[in-house]
């Protein structure tokens, strides 16, 4: 889709951010929607958070299936610290909440999108850190194996699920089996 410039940051929304967001409310009640989207508004203010603490400026911020993605101008000091700020977020509102006995789905919402966002696809935040550490050096091409082969089992084990439990894991296989084509090309 094409893109808007506000103020030297450019926004775009993906098609595929729009049929994610149509699976989401075919498969579950408006309640868990709208938690699962404010889980979202903390991770990404995590990322917004540490952007605004080390000084950086926004490039460019894209919607998309897999989640929302936002650039910040290059800054190699911070951008570890940057990556892993959203997931940050998610987990110290799951302790706080958990250390105060609150939240129910709402704490569980953002114990699962941390863990989401760590995944090793590239995509994410834990893919995105583990290519941050690992690119350009005499590992890359070996990380990149176990990644992969992690990646395949993981769909495996989703599908697996699908079939044991039913739709309640169909859009978490959907997720990894759109991640996984998307960073392989395919």
């Amino acid at each position: 889709m094409n893109s808007i410039t506000i103020r030297k940051t450019t926004y775009r929304l993906d098609f595929s951010f729009l049929v994610f967001n149509a699976l989401i409310f075919l498969m579950r009640e408006n309640d868990t929607v709208m938690m699962f989207y404010a889980v979202c508004v903390i991770h990404e203010l995590g990322h917004l958070l540490a952007i605004g603490i080390t000084g950086g400026k926004i490039k460019s911020v894209v919607f998309r299936g897999t989640g929302v993605v936002i650039t910040p101008e290059k800054n190699s000091r911070h951008e570890l610290f940057i990556m892993l700020a959203g997931a940050g977020a998610n987990l110290i509102v799951f302790f706080l909440m958990s250390i105060s006995g609150i939240g129910g789905m709402f704490r569980l919402l953002n114990l699962c999108t941390a863990i989401y966002n760590l995944l090793p696809y590239r995509q994410l935040d834990g893919g995105s850190a583990i290519g941050l550490l690992t690119d350009g050096t005499p590992y890359e091409r070996t990380v990149n194996a176990v990644l992969t082969t992690i990646k395949l089992i993981l769909s495996g084990v989703l599908l697996i699920l699908v079939f044991l439990y039913g739709f309640d894991f169909v859009p978490v296989f959907i997720m990894s089996v759109m991640l996984l084509v998307s960073e392989r090309g395919i």
